[in-house]
This record gives C-alpha cells, sequence and structure tokens, in this order.
C-alpha cells in the first residue's frame, strides 16, 4: 500500500495502523524515513496500545531528504529547515522505541542488515528497526520539479521521470506522444 505520490511526509505509520487493522491485526512492514516519523510520531501509543504487529523500519537520514533534494535542485543547496544544520532535528529512534516498550534496531552496514533482518522477521510483534543511510541519498528514477522556458516551475506527468531524459529522446520513446507537460519543459 502506498500513498501514490511518495512525498507524502506522514503517511507511513497511519497507514500501516489502518493496514494492520484491516487485516484484523495482521502483520505490516512500514518503511518510513525519519523526518516522515516526526509528523506522526504519536501514533506509536496506538501501534502499542492495540499491540500491532507492525514493524516500523525508519531511514536515518538527517531530517527531511525529499526537502533536501528540492532546495538543492531549485535554490543552489541553501537549505533551510530540512537538516540538523539548517533547523531541524530527529530523536534516537531506538530510544524511542524502548520508551514505548518495543524492541529497536540499527542497521548501520551489509553485516548488519544480515544479522538483524532475520531477527526482525522471527519477531511477532511492534519494533522499530533504525537503517542509517547517506544524508544526501539519491532518488532516481523519481518525479520531481522541472523549470519551463519562462522560468515557471511545472510537475511533470509519471512518464517523465528525473533524470530528465532530452525532449528528443523522450519523444523518440513515447509510443504516444509527449503529454504537454513535458513539451513546454527544458532538460
Amino acid at each position: 500500500m502506498t500513498s501514490t505520490g511518495l512525498g507524502e511526509m506522514g503517511y507511513g505509520l497511519p497507514g500501516a495502523i489502518g493496514a494492520s487493522f484491516a487485516r484484523n491485526k495482521g502483520e505490516v512492514l512500514c518503511l518510513n524515513c525519519d523526518g516522515g516519523m516526526m509528523m506522526n510520531l504519536q501514533e506509536l501509543q496506538t501501534v502499542v496500545h492495540h499491540q500491532l504487529p507492525i514493524k516500523i523500519i525508519i531511514f536515518v537520514n538527517d531530517g527531511y531528504l525529499m526537502i533536501k533534494h528540492t532546495q538543492k535542485a531549485l535554490f543552489g543547496g541553501r537549505y533551510t529547515s530540512s537538516d540538523k544544520k539548517s533547523g531541524v532535528s530527529c530523536p534516537d529512534f531506538s530510544a524511542l522505541a524502548k520508551a514505548f516498550g518495543m524492541p529497536a534496531f540499527q542497521i548501520k552496514s551489509w553485516d548488519d542488515f544480515e544479522q538483524v533482518i532475520p531477527e526482525i522477521q522471527a519477531y511477532s510483534g511492534p519494533l522499530i528497526c533504525e537503517v542509517f543511510t547517506h544524508p544526501e541519498q539519491l532518488f532516481a528514477p523519481k518525479l520531481s520539479l522541472a523549470t519551463r522556458e519562462d522560468g515557471s516551475l511545472v510537475s511533470p506527468p509519471l512518464e517523465d521521470l528525473s533524470p530528465l531524459l532530452s525532449r528528443d529522446e523522450l519523444r523518440e520513446n513515447m509510443l504516444i506522444g509527449l503529454h504537454p507537460k513535458s513539451e513546454k519543459m527544458i532538460s
């Protein structure tokens, strides 16, 4: 289950809770980033209160990674309110898990991954696992903003993912022609 746009900050945990209840308190794997977790952190108590078997995987990347990418692309990397240096920080989620009475795991390397994932899979209740990633981890391909010739911004259609292809190459590979938004973009 996904929010479709994958830029919804905060959807993961409440979505996982709803999915677990929909499955009669069934097991759910929730993939979330640290910034997204901060949007609905209080819902950890809902998970604990109802003993929902939700395995919460938190990708720790120092704040709001998608916002950092946008600020890098559109504002020359001038960050504001998106990471520790620019005024936003996230808690130690392992300590938070313990405060909520859940086990905590951490993955910082492939060796950790090989050891921790089987433990997570074997566990039957709620848990938190932090996966530490690079604070500037790139996402590709992805939906992104693009600039038109007049300098205005446009959100391209789904078939026009970043990194953008030249308009000629995209046109050559499209079976149905380019979307009007794609025709007016600078690649």
